[in-house]
């Protein structure tokens, strides 16, 4: 268990409105002491005598001592102990036990009692010794007189005091591991988010390689050098991004570019097969996405829109901003879909990992979801012999 002590629940607020108000109102002084007997905090309603005492480190340490004293046998007898201090004061203790442990007390007294002999004494009280001193003798006739029936039912009434104390301990305690356990799920939450946009960006990275490499050597089989070169060069800059971009979040603007290099090597490839258009508000190219999370959609509007058309067709990129949300829009006027492909499509965004089909679209859509969370939607529609177009829409916070 943390070692906690009163000093974190003694705030002004509550030594004004709690300890103050017993105090004055009992007529006794009231003050924290720690486990050892030491004061903690500020004193309530200490009478002249025992302030001067306290002054002196002399006095002070002995007060401390008839303090654990007085714990001590209240923890013993597992009751609020009522002892006669080391300089002839009634001392009551009632100890703050949280979880089995001792972590300090609330100390009552400096009063008197008419009935001598009442209660159990220090061994180290000496009355002359104090008494010595002339201020401290005139002091002393200052302290008040009370039965030992007023006495105990103080004790009764700090009693009550001392359970909503350790109450409050309590409180404080949860509130805290509360507070820790949210910060730690929120860190896993983050490492969790940040490893899964990490897995997800490398299944998508070597797909991508792989299509653009097998691409080269189609062509350089067919003695395609000088276009081969400029698809090589263009995959250069495509991969000096990628190898300086790791990180899972990228400017759009970046993005763009790096897709412009990916449709400039199918444009060499395909020549008047694919046409294609990207336009970005200004606004919106300085704003963050997952990084590598256009091109696979990019991809897919080709390898099954606009190829198998036969004639090929024309794909766009438009990239909005509105009032309250930027849009993203990927479409392309191929071949489409059907309503039941549509549909299976749409289920493949969120399906379980394990029963994907559709790898590069839903990894797309799974890492604009870890990174936006509520704040987008991921819409495909289509249309056959139409086309195709999926619209990324996020909401600005």
């Amino acid at each position: 268990m943390q070692n906690y002590n009163p000093s974190s629940l003694i705030t002004e607020e509550f030594q004004k409105e709690i300890l103050d108000s017993f105090a004055y109102a009992t007529g006794f002084g009231c003050v924290f002491t720690d486990a050892d007997g030491n004061h903690v905090g500020p004193c309530s309603n200490f009478c002249r005598f025992c302030q001067k005492i306290n002054e002196t480190q002399e006095g002070a340490h002995y007060c401390a001592l008839s303090n654990k004293n007085a714990i001590e046998l209240a923890l013993k007898e597992k009751k609020p102990s009522i002892y006669i201090c080391h300089a002839g004061l009634v001392n009551i203790e009632i100890p703050l036990v949280y979880q089995g442990r001792c972590v300090g007390a609330i100390t009552a007294g400096q009063v008197l009692c008419r009935e001598e002999n009442a209660y159990p004494q220090d061994q180290i009280a000496s009355r002359i010794h104090w008494l010595a001193d002339p201020e401290l003798a005139a002091y002393y006739e200052e302290i008040p007189v009370m039965s030992r029936q007023k006495i105990e039912a103080t004790t009764s009434a700090l009693s009550n005091l001392t359970n909503y104390v350790v109450q409050k301990l309590a409180y404080a305690q949860m509130q805290e591991q509360l507070a820790k356990k949210s910060e730690e799920l929120l860190i896993a939450e983050n490492q969790l988010k940040q490893a899964k946009l990490d897995a997800l960006q490398k299944q998508v990275t070597p797909h991508f390689i792989f299509n653009v490499l097998n691409s080269v050597s189609r062509l350089l089989s067919m003695q395609e050098y000088g276009t081969a070169k400029s698809i090589l060069d263009s995959f250069a800059q495509m991969m000096r991004y990628s190898l300086y971009n790791l990180q899972s979040s990228v400017l759009l603007e970046k993005e763009l570019e790096y897709v412009h290099h990916y449709l400039s090597i199918q444009k060499i490839r395909f020549g008047d097969c694919i046409d294609y258009r990207i336009q970005c508000d200004s606004a919106m190219r300085s704003m963050r996405i997952p990084f590598f999370s256009l091109q696979p959609l990019v991809e897919n509007s080709i390898e099954h829109g606009l190829l198998p058309k036969g004639q090929g067709g024309k794909l766009e990129i438009l990239c909005s901003r509105k009032a309250d949300c930027d849009t993203i829009v990927i479409r392309d006027d191929g071949v489409g879909l059907s309503e039941e492909q549509l549909e299976a499509l749409r289920g493949s965004l969120t399906a379980c990992d394990d029963s994907v089909q559709h790898v590069g679209l839903h990894n797309c859509y799974k890492r604009f979801q870890l990174m936006f969370d509520q704040r987008f939607s991921f819409e495909l529609s289509s249309a056959k012999d139409v086309g195709t177009a999926v619209t990324i829409t996020i909401r600005r916070e």
